[in-house]
Order: C-alpha cells, then sequence, then structure tokens
C-alpha cells in the first residue's frame, strides 16, 4: 500500500549494512577470515565442508557463491534492494537449476528439499526474529498500520520490566518473507525480504504464495499508491450499505496484490462502510465552493488550503500527502475519496 521510506528518517540501507555485520560476525584474528562459530559465515563454511565431502558439486557451488570475494553474494543477499534480490535468485538458480531447494506445488504452495531445509536452518530466521536488533529495526520503519493493507495495527512499543525496571521493545507485528521461505530459503534474513506487516495478511492471506516485484507490491520498491486508486462506485449513499468501493489503474500494472490480500472484501466490512459514508456524507458539505466561502468570510486567518488542511486533517483524519498515509488506519481510502469529491488535489 505504502513504500516504507516514505514514512521512516532512518537510512535503511545503513540499518540493511549493520544488519548484515551483526549476522556476519567481526573479525577475530586481523587479517584472517575467522569469524565466531555462531556467525552466518562461519555456518555456512562448515556446512560446505560437510556437503564438499560427500561429495555434492552443486552444494558447494552454491556455498562458494555466498563466500567468494570476500562475501560479495552473501552480503547482497542480506543487504540488497528488493530488484537486488531478484536478480540474486535469477543467479542462483542458474547455478543450482530449478526446483534445488523448493518443490513448486502451485501459485499459492511450495515446500522445501531436503537441501532447502539446510539452508534454511543456516539462516535461521528465527535466530534474528528473537533479538532486540529485529525489533529496533522495526521500530526504526516508524509504521503504525500493516504496508500491505493499511487496515490492521502494526507497532513496536517500550515495555518496562516490572522485576527489574528495564525497558525493551516488543514488536507487535509480524515480519512477512515477500519471496517466502518455502520458495527461497536463502533470502530468510535479507533486510529488504522482511515485510512488517499484520497477522491476517501474513499468516492467513499471503502464506507461500509466488510473490515478484513484477506483480505484486513490495513496500521497500515501490507504492501502490502510483499505480492503483480507490474509488466509489457513486457518491450518491442514503445509508451505509450503499458503499461500494472498486479500484481503477492510474497506471499498468498487475492488480495481484489487491486480490491476494482481498482489499476490496476486507474494505467493505460494515465499520469501514460506516466510516466512509460519513466521510462522503461531510465531503458534500465542504465542497471547493463552500471552504472558499468559509476563508473568504475569516480572511487572514487562514488561506483556503490552510483551511482544508484544517478540516480533513484535524476533523476527518485524511492524509494530505502520501507519506501520511500509513498514520492512518484506511490512509489511503480515505485519500483517494477525497481526491474524487475534489476536496483534495491529487499531486
Amino acid at each position: 500500500m505504502i513504500k516504507i521510506d516514505d514514512h521512516t528518517i532512518a537510512d535503511l540501507d545503513a540499518l540493511a549494512l549493520s544488519h548484515y555485520n551483526s549476522l556476519v560476525g567481526e573479525l577475530l584474528v586481523d587479517g584472517i577470515n575467522y569469524h565466531a562459530t555462531s556467525s552466518l559465515v562461519q555456518r555456512i563454511r562448515n556446512r560446505r565442508l560437510q556437503d564438499a565431502a560427500i561429495p555434492d558439486q552443486t552444494r558447494v557451488d552454491f556455498w562458494d557463491y555466498l563466500l567468494n570475494n570476500n562475501f560479495l553474494n552473501l552480503k547482497r543477499v542480506i543487504t540488497g534492494r528488493p530488484a537486488i534480490l531478484k536478480t540474486v535468485i535469477a543467479e542462483i538458480d542458474n547455478i543450482c537449476g530449478a526446483g534445488f531447494f523448493s518443490n513448486d506445488i502451485d501459485y499459492d504452495n511450495a515446500t522445501l528439499t531436503p537441501f532447502g531445509i539446510i539452508v534454511k536452518d543456516i539462516f535461521n530466521y528465527r535466530l534474528y526474529r528473537n533479538k532486540p536488533e529485529c525489533r529496533e529495526n522495526c521500530n526504526q520503519f516508524n509504521l503504525s498500520y500493516c504496508p500491505y493493507c493499511n487496515e490492521q495495527v502494526t507497532q513496536v512499543i517500550t515495555d518496562v520490566n516490572g522485576l527489574n525496571g528495564e525497558t525493551e521493545r516488543l514488536a507487535l507485528l509480524q515480519l512477512d518473507h515477500f519471496y517466502p521461505q518455502s520458495r527461497h530459503p536463502y533470502l530468510s534474513v535479507s533486510f529488504f525480504n522482511l515485510i512488517p506487516g499484520c497477522s491476517p495478511c501474513n499468516a492467513q492471506l499471503k502464506l507461500e504464495k509466488r510473490f515478484d516485484i513484477d506483480s505484486h507490491f513490495n513496500p521497500f520498491e515501490k507504492r501502490l499508491d502510483d499505480h492503483f486508486q480507490f474509488r466509489l462506485n457513486t457518491i450518491i449513499l442514503s445509508k451505509d450499505e450503499d458503499v461500494i468501493i472498486s479500484y481503477t489503474n492510474k497506471t499498468p500494472h498487475p492488480d495481484n496484490a489487491l486480490v491476494d490480500f482481498r482489499i476490496l472484501h476486507r474494505y467493505e466490512n460494515i465499520a469501514h462502510k460506516k466510516v466512509v459514508f460519513k466521510l462522503v456524507k461531510t465531503f458534500k458539505n465542504h465542497s471547493p465552493k463552500i471552504n472558499k466561502s468559509i476563508s473568504e468570510q475569516i480572511i487572514g486567518l487562514f488561506t483556503i488550503n490552510e483551511s482544508k488542511t484544517n478540516v480533513l486533517l484535524d476533523n476527518y483524519n485524511v492524509p494530505l500527502s502520501r507519506n501520511q498515509i500509513n498514520q492512518v488506519q484506511l490512509g489511503k481510502l480515505k485519500r483517494d475519496i477525497a481526491i474524487q469529491m475534489g476536496i483534495l488535489n491529487n499531486p
């Protein structure tokens, strides 16, 4: 729904690099490529030795892809933006062949091969998920709602331990693997593959679906707002049940994300319809013509735009800009309705 870069002041690439360094671990001896046994690099090295002893050359080639050139490709795996990860997938498939890590059953389902399970265990997402670093990274994203649906709360809170008084972060969200672990286990802890989202989107709807940046929206890469606009089939409403929401293409793009996350079905529940119905009635009473009249009566206090800002933000909680969408539940839907009704210009 939104691009995370729009909502954070953090340098996400710097966070990704810090994440990589924490996984790889510092050199224990200057000038010697020796890392702690618990580090990702050493786990990969140990497994490479085992696979070389079998021998299994394809497995060895995969590990070498990650380790060679001072771990250059491993760094790309962990820190690469979504477009880089797509390239990495293609390179690894070229080395190992299709089906080496995963059994692609259909669009919705996939299972790991025995080697895929080994790779998943070595990258060890669960270890990272339980670290304070993970919760702090999520906090840096500055998200209020799931970036996929803009409906469910996703937040990081600070809790105080009642026994020792120490504070700790609690991430009340799930991390969705945009490229699922069941298909690409080597991306299990890739920074830009971990989308902080809600349980309905991740655990109930997305699951193991075959996602790709060309067919879906990775919130670290692009905005749904650039490509789709929600709209009401009619603004002539007499009751909540009259609200019918649809969407149109602003630019050519597949609507797989809207379909897979059941966005229209979720937005048309009765509680959301009540919100939309109230907005439409309110907007009709604050048309551009009426806003102009109000501002002229209090000239010197507000400009027309400032009057609109106060009306929309203070009273009706409608985002004026795309970098405010995630601060409001259904922020994009509300903003798009305001644009449709001429209350808000579409920058």
